[in-house]
């Protein structure tokens, strides 16, 4: 009997120790997360020199917010596998895309820092070398080993993810801090340990004398009672800060006001009753950088076939002056999203 219980016990005893060793290992992080909002020069040389001179109202510069899909394209949430000349192509189309316009400030949103799904590439420091642009500012969002999705096959779930969001900027940043965002309630915990965490970037970035504050987001995609609660978040947010500072608002809000019904690759209903982007509109101190009217014309959601808005820009009219927006289609289906472009001046 002895013995019975004995090997009664190895054979429960041993596979809960393995699946908590197993749990242990793949949400742990690899990354140091006192590193999870770092700033970092990406060139030598690069960007403008601290005390430039900007006339008020006079100088125009430019800013874009991106959802990169970590440069995989139309495969982003599926289960093909780009090889390493799809992503380098796809990287070299971005450069060349937002190199014609020559941005101040790019906000990149899904961009990969060293992740084994992208060749362990550090997109935000490729594409900022691409543009020149010295200064950045990082936020990882997901720091895994083990990532359980797309479902399958599993062998895919397995290999080093190092994710977030990114700044780049030719100009100087001076601050960076990364606010995790409310979770999904009712997502079970194990859930949570492997998810990424979504974040509100934001950063500072100097003008000359003339600090702007940048904050960039990228909101919940499958439960719209806890994106909602994350867009009046930030809103909330922008507005604290637009009491001292100008203020751009930027990113993927996950939410457009013809999205309905919207099933995904993956079979997942994004259908929306709320509209959460309908949060930013009721507010008194931001401006959508294009005009609700128009929000049919700039679409920048699937690349291919665009038919959503889920990508912003909003600002602060009282401090800032829009001059021109534009959807970039140039880059092409480099990512699932097309980036959006706002040149502005400060007022």
């Amino acid at each position: 009997m002895k013995i019975f219980l004995k090997l009664l016990g190895l054979a429960v005893g041993l596979p809960t120790v393995a699946i908590a060793l197993f749990y242990f290992w793949g949400s742990s992080s690899g990354h140091s997360q006192k590193n999870y909002a770092d700033t970092v020069s990406y060139t030598e040389g690069g960007g403008l020199n601290y005390g430039a001179v900007f006339v008020p109202g006079e100088t125009i510069h430019s800013i874009v917010s991106y959802n990169l899909g970590y440069l995989s394209g139309m495969t982003n949430n599926t289960t093909a596998k780009l090889d390493r000349a799809a992503f380098d192509a796809n990287q070299q189309q971005v450069i060349a895309a937002l190199n014609e316009l020559g941005p101040d400030i790019v906000a990149l949103q899904e961009v990969d820092f060293g992740s084994q799904r992208s060749y362990e590439v550090d997109q935000s420091q490729a594409i900022a070398q691409g543009l020149g642009l010295d200064f950045g500012a990082i936020a990882i969002g997901w720091d895994k080993n083990y990532v359980p999705f797309p479902y399958w096959p599993p062998a895919a779930h397995f290999g080093k993810m190092l994710s977030g969001q990114s700044i780049i900027s030719r100009h100087p940043i001076q601050e960076n801090s990364r606010l995790v965002l409310e979770k999904v309630a009712d997502n079970p915990f194990y859930y949570n340990a492997f998810y990424l965490d979504r974040l509100a970037q934001v950063t500072q970035v100097q003008f000359g004398e003339q600090p702007l504050i940048v904050i960039n987001v990228h909101l919940e995609a499958f439960d719209e009672p806890t994106r909602v609660s994350q867009t009046q978040f930030v809103r909330s947010l922008a507005e604290d800060y637009a009491k001292t500072y100008p203020v751009i608002l930027v990113g993927d809000f996950n939410s457009a006001l013809n999205r309905g019904t919207f099933i995904d690759a993956s079979g997942v209903d994004h259908g929306e009753t709320q509209f959460s982007i309908k949060e930013m509109l009721a507010s008194e101190v931001l401006a959508s950088a294009v005009p609700e009217a128009d929000w049919s014309e700039n679409l920048t959601f699937p690349s291919n076939q665009p038919e959503y808005k889920l990508d912003y820009i909003f600002y602060t009219p009282d401090t800032i002056e829009i001059v021109e927006t534009q959807v970039l289609t140039a880059a092409g289906e480099a990512s699932d999203h097309l980036p959006l472009m706002m040149q502005f001046r400060l007022k």
